[in-house]
């Protein structure tokens, strides 16, 4: 992480912290109230001089004096000294008056320093706010709390692709939820409404921003109702590039996000009832899913599926039968299995092909068929009956990824240095 950012962040956060913006605010109209209260009690002072004790003064400079004196009353608490300067009796009830205003100025610091600490202390248990005036880079969005939130986080933090990424929880009592019992760094709240553009806009990062939309209501009809639609179209609306992943937790719900550009519609129930019976025919397929998913936190080693974030120049315009090849050989410098590739396709061919990609660029195959035998519709199509697949033996491009099961990301450039 570049350091200017990390120091700049946690300047931003500091300053939320202590939510220094309002301190400032309010030190800034108390010392406007401590310089009206010295104008007045020095002028009301120069002026009982003048009107009693005129023949003491000789010129401006004696009244001026005054300044000082009526300043010195407000900020430190001690009387003119009368073997100094004789005031008259309407200049010492002034004093006195300066004097307990003097008091009161004290006490509205003090209790303002005071106040500051104790919001500091009765947040500690809760997660910082995020910094109005500061943009992450590329922050991970949770929209809506439910209770799988702190398992979503635990499983977040634990993936080694979290790194140098931001996690922002935003729901109208997000400023309620209290840490984990481990506690993350980098977790950060907005309060407010994740279907105001205006909130998705303080949240949103300056590149690669993921949204995770999570359903509040299991039990109703169209789970996530209004509030999930809703947010997904503001996020939508806001930025097509941002990859959005909606729970969908009933599937009377999915029909209303087919007309959108949501990324990814997660529907819940059908993933268990899948795993469920799946796992019925094959025992231990359960635990295998777990493992691929990285959800065994017990372990120190366990195997992840990752996407390459682009095609090491190495394999660029070679087949991903050629790519599988050299893999192999790969294997014995780093532990991996390639399993897939993620495809870049272009819009226009996303439309001819008909492919089901939403708002994706990628079309993703895993274990690639070989074309021979097979009716081809394109450079890298083949189709078989109604489905569409990419054969093993298409070209990959710079934007392609490679799919593998790896305990940790693969550098494949340095991996192909070392073979």
């Amino acid at each position: 992480m570049n350091i200017g950012y990390k120091l700049k962040k946690n300047w931003y956060a500091f300053w939320q912290k202590y939510k220094l913006g309002a301190q400032y605010r309010n030190v800034r109209k108390l010392v406007a109230f401590l310089i009206i209260v010295w104008l007045l009690g020095s002028f009301l002072t120069i002026a009982s001089q003048w009107m009693f004790y005129r023949e003491l003064h000789h010129s401006a400079s004696d009244y001026a004096r005054y300044f000082w004196y009526v300043i010195i009353e407000l900020v430190s608490g001690f009387d003119i000294p009368s073997d100094t300067i004789p005031l008259h009796i309407a200049s010492q009830i002034i004093s006195i008056l300066m004097l307990i205003m003097g008091i009161i100025v004290v006490g509205l610091f003090t209790g303002q320093i005071i106040s500051m600490f104790v919001h500091v202390m009765q947040r500690a248990d809760f997660y910082p706010e995020k910094p109005a005036k500061f943009r992450f880079d590329s922050p991970i969005l949770i929209c809506g709390i439910n209770q799988k939130l702190f398992n979503i986080l635990s499983s977040l933090k634990k993936s080694p692709l979290i790194q140098n990424r931001e996690i922002i929880i935003i729901d109208e009592d997000a400023a309620k939820i209290r840490k984990a019992e481990h506690d993350f760094d980098d977790i950060w709240y907005i309060n407010a409404n994740p279907c105001d553009r205006s909130v998705i806009a303080r949240a949103i990062g300056k590149k690669d921003n993921r949204v995770i939309i999570l359903s509040k209501d299991e039990n109703a009809r169209y789970s996530g109702g209004s509030s999930a639609i809703s947010t997904a179209l503001a996020i939508e609306a806001f930025d097509e590039k941002v990859h959005t992943v909606v729970e969908v937790a009933n599937r009377n719900a999915v029909e209303h996000y087919q007309a959108t550009k949501i990324n990814e519609c997660i529907h819940v129930s059908e993933f268990s009832l899948k795993l469920i019976s799946q796992s019925a025919l094959r025992p231990g397929l359960a635990n295998v899913f777990n493992h691929l998913l990285g959800d065994k936190a017990d372990e120190t080693r366990r195997s992840q599926i990752f996407f390459s974030s682009a095609l090491p120049s190495a394999f660029i315009g070679k087949s991903y039968k050629q790519i599988a090849t050299t893999c192999a050989k790969l294997t014995t410098v780093t532990d991996f299995t390639l399993i897939g590739f993620s495809k870049y396709v272009r819009r226009e061919e996303i439309i001819k092909y008909g492919l089901s990609t939403r708002n994706l660029n990628y079309f993703t195959q895993i274990n690639p068929i070989n074309a021979a035998g097979m009716h081809k519709i394109g450079d890298c199509f083949v189709k078989r009956g109604d489905k569409i697949f990419i054969h093993k033996e298409s070209k990959l491009v710079q934007k392609d990824k490679l799919i593998y099961i790896a305990e940790h990301p693969v550098s494949f450039e340095q991996a192909l240095g070392d073979l």
